[in-house]
């Protein structure tokens, strides 16, 4: 089957092979990355090599060539050197420390002649020419990094990036990759996966390094896809990396195939049509579609004849296979087997009398049950009940008594198949210790509405939507011990909806919990203006923001404080949180105009470090709203700061005496850890009153401008000022003197 795969893979993709390149950083072969891999919105797109650290190391040119372009900035790759090579391709190396003295005296050159840091120059051709092994620069932290790396690139003819491994810049590797889990994903309104219309993740089963098996059968019915959380290792690495390649056969037919050699820079928006961003967002971590999605065919690295999912209608046994390699040629394999059908499902009946229970099955079916006693609370404890087998499918649980006094009933059929736990507790229709919260799910299949108990109460219930006055009413299943969730819902159904309320089917129904809810429906071919939460959120975009009709809603919510200033507006929670953005929504938060004087922006809270980020922000023009834009569903929050930026460790000191030889640079460090500041445009160095270009690294929160003469003997003047990003200043100012 293997060598089938592996067939499909090489007829519908081809690469093109150049001579061997020399590794580009003199230092050990290691690296952190990997081509392909997702980052936040986008691709990947080079290698990241390990420089365990350090600044400094020499990166020589990996073929004959000359440098073409250079750039710098305080953001981004940082300082970045192009390399042209004579085969076409142009090798990129990012994030330098700084370049060879020749080209720094040119990159100097151009920061006085452009008057800033940022630059980005074209070379002509003869004016820095390389041979294969020569040095071109150093290793270094600058631009947008989390430390010390080389960001580097291969790219084509046509400015597009490849993978570097296509050109021999090989690494021993003789370690397979590796499996977790797979994600089966619902992708209309018909499809079930194991009696329930959610997604729903499947640990895996490891036979050896290169095979792995799902040890239950899934059942399911209706267009399905499915997703897989799969890991790389390279021998000899100490970082877990990205897959090149993977592929599904089902039922012996080809249905997907993805394999990382190209990627267009017009990619970065389908990102999340290849990846699951559901998955992402919930927790679960990063998952690879096996399915095309919203006609992604297209991108360069997924076979043009890969399938919008699996439609399961008939029932059969359906035999899959994952094929997943690495560019080594390391193999792994996943089997999974589906059933084209619902799970078993037995017809019963409970009756509870004191610490006993009797339950009574269809007298037509062949059922062995399985009888488990747990607690009301979210426990997952499970302790096998005594019970007597009275015959005619009749059967007695003793011993139901506090604090395992909740039932989990469910039953095998002759195939040994399980059907879905139900969870059963003597009646009890006091409801006063009984609260929960409301979830809304809103995937692209659709909405789920979830009511999570904080105590099991053993009663069905129904979801009560009101919508233009009028009370709609959706039956409430049990999906686990403590959740009650709504079927699929679609975004329609929620539309002008004001309110929602669960209700338990008891002798007198009771409403157990309440929610109001600020909506609208946004159609995929739409421009849109909504008002949200009595005009607290504006919010506006393009057509084709979504790929759906979605359902987009605001939610006041709770969330710890800011470490630094105070909260003038909101928290609100604008979802959907589960759904990706095509294009940038405008957000409009409304404020106190007695505040907009005031040092304000809009921040979002990042619920797994429990912190909040600054976003860039806008007072608009009648000092009533603070607007951004957004790429995401996220908890906003106008913020008022009043830190002002921390100056230190100045190079050299107000009022320090130094000789002339001994100063080569000014530097210092300034650190905001709220707002943050741009660096370039957010600092202000003046020598003797005259404006200076400086360096901005952001990772070491470090500002420098190397002197270019010695200085004068006498007294010399520094002028520094530092404001962050929503207006707070520190200045420092005074003289010092060469002797």
């Amino acid at each position: 089957m293997i060598n089938k795969i592996c067939f499909i893979t090489t007829l519908f993709f081809s690469l093109s092979f150049s001579q061997d390149y020399l590794w580009p950083v003199k230092a050990k072969k290691e690296i952190t990355a990997v081509f392909g891999e997702e980052r936040p919105g986008r691709y990947h797109t080079g290698v990241d090599v390990r420089t365990f650290g350090e600044t400094g190391y020499h990166l020589v040119a990996i073929d004959d060539g000359y440098i073409a372009r250079i750039r710098t900035s305080s953001k981004g790759y940082g300082k970045t050197i192009y390399l042209q090579l004579h085969d076409g391709n142009t090798a990129v190396y990012a994030h330098l420390d700084h370049f060879t003295p020749k080209v720094d005296n040119l990159v100097h050159a151009l920061h006085e002649e452009y008057g800033k840091y940022t630059i980005d120059h074209k070379i002509d051709p003869e004016d820095y020419p390389v041979k294969k092994g020569d040095l071109i620069g150093y290793s270094g932290d600058t631009g947008g990094v989390s430390g010390p790396h080389l960001h580097f690139e291969i790219r084509d003819g046509n400015g597009q990036p490849v993978n570097p491994f296509q050109y021999s810049l090989d690494l021993e590797d003789k370690l397979p990759p590796e499996a977790e889990s797979i994600a089966v994903i619902p992708l209309d309104e018909n499809a079930i996966i194991n009696g329930f219309s959610e997604q729903k993740i499947f640990p895996l089963q490891k036979l050896n390094n290169n095979e792995y098996v799902l040890a239950d059968t899934i059942f399911a019915s209706g267009n399905i896809g499915i997703a897989i959380k799969a890991l790389d290792k390279i021998t000899g690495q100490h970082f877990n990396f990205g897959i090149y390649s993977i592929n599904l056969l089902l039922d012996a037919q080809f249905i997907y195939s993805m394999q990382y050699n190209k990627i267009d820079w017009g990619n970065a928006s389908k990102i999340y049509t290849e990846r699951s961003y559901s998955l992402a967002r919930e927790g679960f971590g990063k998952y690879y579609h096996l399915f095309s999605h919203h006609d992604n065919q297209q991108l360069p690295f997924i076979n043009s004849k890969s399938r919008s999912g699996f439609v399961f209608d008939q029932k059969v046994l359906h035999d899959a296979i994952i094929d997943i390699n690495d560019f080594a040629g390391n193999t792994t394999e996943i089997r999974v087997f589906f059933v084209s059908d619902t799970l078993p499902y037995f017809d019963y009946s409970t009756i509870f009398l004191d610490n006993k229970c009797t339950i009574t099955f269809n007298k037509d079916d062949k059922v062995r049950p399985q009888f488990y006693l747990t607690e009301p609370i979210s426990t997952d404890q499970l302790n096998p009940a005594d019970y007597f087998d009275m015959g005619n499918n009749i059967f007695v649980v003793e011993n139901i008594n506090p604090p395992f006094n909740v039932l989990q009933i469910s039953g095998k059929n002759s195939y040994g198949i399980s059907s879905s736990p139900t969870f059963h507790m003597k009646p009890n229709e006091d409801f006063r210790n009984i609260t929960g919260k409301f979830k809304i799910k809103h995937y692209e299949s659709g909405i789920f509405v979830s009511f999570e108990e904080n105590i099991f109460s053993g009663l069905d219930a129904f979801l009560s939507l009101k919508k233009d006055g009028i009370l709609y009413s959706h039956k409430l299943f049990r999906n686990s011990k403590l959740t009650l969730s709504s079927g699929l819902l679609s975004p329609s159904d929620l539309e002008n909806v004001t309110d929602l309320k669960v209700y338990y089917e008891s002798s007198t129904p009771y409403e157990i919990f309440n929610m109001e809810l600020s909506g609208e429906i946004i159609y995929p071919d739409s421009s849109f203006q909504i008002e949200l939460l009595d005009g607290k959120i504006l919010i506006s975009g393009e057509a084709h923001t979504f790929y759906d009709t979605t359902f987009i809603w605001g939610r006041p919510v709770k969330t710890s404080l800011p470490k630094e200033g105070q909260i003038v507006a909101g928290p609100y929670f604008l979802e959907p949180y589960l759904i990706p953005f095509n294009n940038e929504i405008q957000i409009n938060m409304a404020i106190d105009p007695n505040l907009s004087t005031r040092n304000l922006g809009i921040y979002f809270y990042n619920q797994k470090n429990f912190e909040w980020n600054y976003l860039p922000s806008h007072i608009s023009a009648d000092s009533s709203f603070v607007n951004t834009s957004i790429l995401s569903g996220e908890i906003f929050a106008v913020i008022e700061e009043n830190t002002p930026p921390q100056l230190s460790n100045f190079i050299p000191n107000i009022n320090g005496t130094y000789y002339s030889s001994d100063l080569e640079h000014i530097s210092f460090n300034v650190l905001d850890s709220f707002s943050g500041l741009e660096g370039e445009t957010d600092v202000i160095v003046k020598l003797d009153d005259n404006p200076v270009v400086f360096e901005f690294n952001s990772y070491q929160n470090k500002v420098r401008y190397p002197l270019k003469y010695n200085l004068k003997k006498g007294t010399h003047s520094l002028y520094v000022q530092a404001s962050d990003k929503v207006g707070n200043r520190s200045v420092l100012k005074g003289d010092f003197f060469i002797k």
